[in-house]
């Protein structure tokens, strides 16, 4: 592991805890409906959560890591 490799680990952590700490609030504040809408709530934030991880994930992996691909086949 290089310092490279340190750098767009903390650099992808704090875009995750960005986009969670987002969409958590921004459900949170639209609740309404007493106790089952908070769980209805939290259920899509966490969907909702998870499912931008996963893309944001694919996209800045592939702009962190484009030259990766072509260095790895040649081992």
């Amino acid at each position: 592991m290089g310092v490279w490799d340190l750098i767009n680990a903390m650099i992808k952590g704090t875009i995750f805890g960005g986009l969670i700490a987002i969409i958590g609030c921004s459900w949170g504040l639209t609740t309404t409906g007493g106790a089952k809408g908070v769980g209805e709530s939290t259920t899509t934030a966490v969907v909702t959560s998870l499912m931008a991880i996963f893309i944001s994930n694919f996209f800045l992996s592939w702009f962190m890591f484009q030259g990766l691909g072509n260095a790895a086949k040649g081992l």
